[in-house]
């Protein structure tokens, strides 16, 4: 492949973490867009440039990560995802705040730096909810403004050295730096945590949230593999990072949300007890044999099948005369749809609720955007709930579809089809 502005930053010849060379490719999906950006016509969606989207595992510290980068400034500076679109998500922060408030005895006006905050959808919660101080660091302009214009201050900038420096300049030190959602975007994850120590009061915790891999391989969770996403991340290879700039991971909990997360813990070495879940999520791991790429093998082979199969149910709806949409025009969704070769031959056109999304096409596919009233007016027979990571709400919001006889299908890990509510 010619690189030259190709938007392909390297291709990945060590691990992120560890530094390994000891690589070994598990999962190759061919070449494919970037899964957020959505084009102005069809014709241009289905033109996209593509990479190739392909994932491999460290035989040393047991990352699992794409085999190239692609620009950041291309992935991030104007960005489609707005979290404060999914009331779940929006509920799942509103929880979060208060747990870590309660957990590490946050104090009114403490600094608390989100980064990667996207709209400023847990910030809001802190600033209103919480009476501390807050800041937001998001890479995108787009949602920058949004952020700041519900009253959550917002450096547009990635985050690194000289972000964490200006923060501390502005703002003094934060006791608590979040990342939800964020780690598995970076590629100097090196950096980045130097970054959040170097910031952090002597006392403070990084915490970071992100898909754990375990829910990634036992969920057959294949279509959250995008570019945006560098790794796919278990728990040791973050504990080893973490004590080779020294610090500490001294908590980790299981979350449920986006098919299954952790939250972990981190802090300068000594400050903070280590307690006994570390080593327990760990130990875990090595006993299921996370920590052997036979694992990982055995997984691409579930995934042809996945996909074959779910091929071959949707072009049997298509061939007995069914109607079929899709709800959430979501990363996930995208690699899913592009990976399955669909277009609007298959797949009428795709309901989102994202303002910046409506009137847009799906990259690689071509298939529509369209705002809810679309259901309404030309319902499909079956409706592909693409986040299915959300899809009691989804169902949930979407009662006249059903009622009126619409059903559901939900890809991840299988193919099933919802008929009613009460089945979601």
């Amino acid at each position: 492949m010619n690189r030259e502005n190709s938007g392909i930053v390297r291709e990945i010849s060590n691990c992120r973490i560890c530094g390994s060379s000891d690589l070994g490719l598990y999962l190759d999906l061919g070449m494919m867009p970037l899964a957020n950006n959505l084009a102005a016509t069809s014709s241009d969606a289905k033109a996209m440039r593509r990479y190739p989207m392909q994932v491999q595992y460290c035989c040393d510290c047991s990352l699992s990560q794409l085999t190239v980068v692609i620009d950041p400034c291309e992935l991030f500076s104007n960005y489609a995802y707005r979290s404060s679109i999914s009331q779940a998500y929006v509920d799942h922060c509103r929880m979060m705040a208060h747990s870590l408030r309660e957990s590490l005895g946050l104090k009114p006006g403490d600094l608390v730096v989100d980064i990667a905050g996207n709209d400023g959808a847990l910030l809001a919660v802190f600033k209103d909810e919480l009476d501390v101080r807050v800041v937001n660091v998001d890479p995108a302009q787009n949602l920058a403004a949004i952020a700041e214009a519900a009253g959550v201050p917002t450096i547009s900038k990635f985050w690194g050295p000289e972000t964490a420096e200006q923060v501390v300049a502005e703002h003094g030190k934060p006791m608590l730096i979040t990342a939800t959602n964020v780690f598995a975007h970076v590629d100097d994850v090196r950096s980045f945590v130097a970054a959040a120590k170097d910031c952090l009061s002597e006392d403070g915790t990084l915490m970071l949230e992100f898909p754990y891999g375990v829910d990634f391989i036992e969920h057959r969770e294949f279509d959250t593999i995008y570019f945006e996403h560098l790794s796919y991340v278990l728990l040791e290879p973050v504990r080893r990072l973490a004590e080779s700039l020294g610090m500490d991971v001294f908590d980790v909990q299981k979350q449920d949300i986006h098919g299954g997360t952790i939250r972990v813990f981190i802090g300068n070495e000594g400050t903070h007890a280590v307690k006994s879940s570390v080593g327990e999520f760990i130990a875990k791991e090595q006993r299921e044999g996370y920590h052997d790429a036979a694992v990982y093998e055995d997984w691409n082979r579930e995934i042809d099948s996945l996909i074959a199969d779910f091929v071959a149910k949707i072009t049997a709806l298509k061939q007995g005369g069914a109607k079929i949409a899709a709800f959430a025009a979501s990363a996930k969704g995208n690699t899913l749809l592009n990976a399955c070769r669909f277009d609007t031959e298959t797949v009428d056109y795709i309901v989102d609720d994202t303002p910046e999304k409506i009137g847009r096409f799906s990259p690689g596919t071509g298939i529509p955007v369209v705002d809810r009233s679309v259901l309404s007016a030309d319902p499909p027979d079956y409706l592909i709930i693409l986040a299915w990571n959300f899809a009691k709400e989804i169902v949930a919001s979407t009662d006249e579809f059903s009622a009126a006889g619409g059903k559901y299908i939900i890809p991840i890990p299988a193919f099933k089809v919802i008929v009613s509510n009460a089945k979601a």
